[in-house]
């Protein structure tokens, strides 16, 4: 963390919004380690303190249970994030809400709660609107081509379709975060702006898309082994 910090500046950089001059790659970057610091930080934070909850026999929640870079589905990804806040808000407003019964419409409220349990600020509602605005085309996706019906449409090419729809996943999810915990809605315009309208830009989003789209594979191959671990552990 400290390397982080003093090594590469990236907070810094964004609190100055001092990305003028900078490359696509370069400005992208800044992006993606400021939301790095973020869950290293609350990585090390909540693992600290359970580990002395370990310590003295409570065996608290995991907090942080997958990577960051290791996450392709929205709707896993919260799941896997502050795990135990999780569990609290299923239990006590996505169940009493209508569950997934009515997942398209309780998603909402429950993340305007959560925008408004960090604090009360316009950046951070934009952040509770966009991320079930994100979510709601992967829940229709995973609802019409989801699991054996997608597999018997498409046939061999169903991963690589999956693998796609993942990266615009990514990407949608990283826009969200950095508009709530990063650079808001007008620093994320201007980090678009920038990587766009530089040389190289076009060249640049090509180079990202593939570089998810192969990124996202290993992630499949990743669950693949852990289902296969499961199975084994049965």
């Amino acid at each position: 963390m400290e390397v982080l910090l003093h090594g590469m500046h990236v907070v810094a950089i964004k609190d100055a919004k001092a990305w003028v001059g900078m490359t696509p790659f370069q400005i992208s970057m800044v992006g993606y380690f400021n939301l790095k610091v973020i869950w290293l930080k609350l990585l090390i934070i909540w693992r600290f303190f359970r580990l002395w909850a370990l310590s003295d026999t409570i065996d608290s929640t995991e907090n942080m249970t997958r990577c960051m870079s290791n996450n392709f589905s929205a709707m896993d990804f919260w799941k896997h994030w502050h795990r135990s806040f999780n569990r609290w808000l299923v239990r006590y407003l996505y169940i009493p809400l209508g569950g997934s019964t009515h997942y398209a419409l309780t998603i909402w409220p429950i993340f305007t709660f959560v925008a408004v349990w960090h604090d009360v600020s316009m950046r951070l509602l934009m952040w509770g609107w966009l991320v079930p605005a994100f979510i709601l085309p992967e829940v229709v996706v995973k609802r019409v081509f989801g699991g054996d019906k997608g597999r018997k449409m498409f046939g061999k090419m169903y991963r690589h379709l999956a693998a796609i729809a993942a990266v615009f996943n990514i990407l949608l999810m990283m826009v969200a975060n950095l508009v709530g915990f990063a650079v808001g809605v007008d620093g994320v315009k201007e980090m678009g702006a920038g990587i766009l309208d530089r040389e190289g830009g076009a060249m640049f989003i090509i180079a990202t898309l593939v570089g998810l789209f192969c990124g996202v594979q290993v992630m499949f191959e990743w669950r693949e082994m852990e289902n296969r671990r499961k199975v084994a552990a049965k």
